[in-house]
This record gives structure tokens, C-alpha cells and sequence, in this order.
């Protein structure tokens, strides 16, 4: 590697994606900010949003991509990559580079927020999950199961139940609420109006489109809406289930991560609030720690040890 000048780092996540420039010196050139990329989305079409990001960020560090393109080493994180159908379909649809190392979007999460040691994290946007890396490199995921069957705590998860509840109480099944509150009819007001408007918004909406209920949920839980702040502590508590799940006697280091990490922090069990601590780097340094070779190639268990793995050679 150490022939490579220059290195791209990129954390990619279902609602938007970081990417950054650096030199072989570790010093950030340049940086951009663009849409979401996770695979568990786009699958190997993801390279039509990821290449142009990448030719920009040459340019802004005055480099013709022409040229340049081949001779960049690219780490990357990505929401997804660990299923391996798509995950060889990505790497099959790569464009020729220097070097590609690939991961989960947890693990270089997980690397910059313990600056490359041993420590678990559990990053809360869109989706969820929790993830540590051992003391042997090896690495166990919680969560991340993709929703709507998991994603507990996250922002998709948040607008799915606060959607849920809110059907309730206009179908009349909520027996403690026999008129809408402000919060009720902030949700009502987003999905559109009536029954068969809802119905097509339900019909059509994936994560990012629930997620996008999150900051009403938060907004009614911070000025005391019961059904508001039942929903945002019910969030904290899956999240330190997450947490509780990678090590139960709550002794290694713990970074929680994500958009929505600071926003639910008072909603948080004080048994977690008084784990965690700051982290170390953000994503994107996880993500140069890997395409530099100071990090290992991602391996993981699924589940408990012994349970599964995925390996990543």
C-alpha cells in the first residue's frame, strides 16, 4: 500500500453517504456529502452514485480523474454488504482502482469510534444496529437485520410505530385516546389526509420514507406528548438492548453512533448513558484505517459465537 498516493474513504448508509479524499499522508484534500448508497437499496447500481462522487472529489482537489481515478485506493462501508449475493455483485461491477477493500457500515463505525482497537458500538439513523470488535479481530453484529423486521430504535422504526399508533387511534383501537393529540395529527398531516391517500403512501414508503417521521416523534416527546415520549423511550430501551446484547457485563468501551444518537439521549436507560463514551473518530477515519491496511479485513459472527459467520477474504 504504500506505493498508493492517494485514498478515498466512504461511509454509506440508506439515507445519505460521506465520502473523503486523502493523501497518502492521512491529510483530508477533500470531502463530499451525497445520497444514500447502501446496497441493501441499490445493490451494484450504487457504483452510478458512488464513481461520480469519486471523479468530483478529485476534481476539488485539482486532480484530473481521468488520470487519477485508477491510482486511488477506496475504502468503503457500506449498509448491506453483508449479504454476500449482493455483496459479489458489487465487487463485480467495480471499477478498475488502485486497491477496494470493503466492509459493513458498523465496522468502520466501530474502528473509527475506538481508533482501531477493540470496542462496541451501536449506530441509530435510519436503521440500527450494534457491533463489536474483539480483542482476536474477530466481530459480532446485533441487530441489523434490515427493516421492517428489525432496525429497532431507529428512525425508520420510530415512524413505523408512530404510524402504527396513530391508525389505532383513528380506527378507534386505542382505548387511551379518544381524540388525536397535536402528535397525531402531525403524523396524519404527513401521510397526506385520508384513508386512501395513508394507503398509498404506505404502499410505497421504505425506510428512509418512515424514517422521515422520526423528528415528529422527538418533537412531541421533547414538550411531553405521552404517546410521543412513550414511543421515544420505548427506542432507548431497544437500543440498550442492542448494546446489552454485545456484552452483557457492559465492560468494554461503548460509542453510540448515527443521526439519531445525541437527538434520543434523554430517552437513553441511565444504565447505558453511564457506558457510553464519546467516540474516538467517526466513520470515515474507521474507513481509512481499513484501505490504508492498518485495520484487518472485516470478520464477523452472526449472532452469539458458533452461531454463523461471515467472512470477508
Amino acid at each position: 500500500m504504500s506505493q498508493k498516493t492517494l485514498y478515498v474513504a466512504v461511509d454509506g448508509g440508506a439515507t445519505s453517504t460521506d465520502m473523503a479524499l486523502y493523501d497518502a499522508a492521512g491529510r483530508r484534500l477533500a470531502a463530499r456529502h451525497i445520497g444514500p448508497s447502501s446496497l441493501a437499496l441499490k445493490g451494484e447500481s450504487a457504483w452510478r452514485d458512488l464513481l461520480p462522487a469519486l471523479d468530483a472529489l478529485l476534481v476539488d482537489a485539482g486532480f484530473d480523474p481521468g488520470g487519477a481515478r485508477e491510482g486511488c485506493a477506496v475504502g468503503l462501508g457500506l449498509a448491506g454488504i453483508n449479504n454476500e449475493t449482493i455483496r459479489r455483485g458489487f465487487l463485480d461491477a467495480a471499477p478498475a482502482l488502485a486497491d477496494l477493500r470493503v466492509a459493513t457500515d458498523a465496522y468502520i463505525a466501530a474502528l473509527g469510534a475506538h481508533g482501531g482497537r477493540p470496542g462496541a458500538v451501536v449506530v441509530v439513523g435510519t436503521g440500527s444496529v450494534g457491533y463489536r470488535i474483539h480483542a482476536d479481530g474477530w466481530a459480532r453484529m446485533a441487530g441489523g437485520w434490515g427493516f421492517p423486521i428489525d432496525d429497532v430504535g431507529s428512525g425508520a422504526w420510530l415512524g413505523h410505530q408512530a404510524i402504527l399508533q396513530t391508525l389505532r387511534m383513528l380506527d378507534g383501537r386505542d382505548p387511551e385516546t379518544r381524540s388525536p393529540t397535536d402528535f397525531y395529527r402531525d403524523v396524519l398531516d404527513h401521510l397526506g389526509g385520508g384513508r386512501a391517500v395513508i394507503q398509498e403512501w404506505l404502499d410505497a414508503a421504505q425506510s428512509t420514507t418512515y424514517a422521515e417521521l422520526a423528528p415528529i416523534v422527538l418533537a412531541h416527546a421533547a414538550a411531553a406528548d405521552p404517546h410521543a415520549r412513550r414511543l421515544a423511550l420505548a427506542a432507548g430501551a431497544e437500543i440498550d438492548r442492542l448494546a446489552a446484547a454485545l456484552d452483557p457485563a457492559r465492560a468494554v468501551p461503548l460509542a453510540l453512533l448515527g443521526g439519531l444518537a445525541t437527538p434520543l439521549q434523554p430517552y437513553l436507560p441511565e444504565a447505558l448513558t453511564d457506558w457510553m463514551r464519546p467516540p474516538v473518530g467517526d466513520p470515515l477515519s474507521g474507513a481509512l484505517l481499513l484501505v490504508r491496511g492498518a485495520a484487518p479485513e472485516e470478520r464477523f459472527f452472526v449472532g452469539g459465537e458458533g452461531a454463523g459467520q461471515f467472512r470477508q477474504d
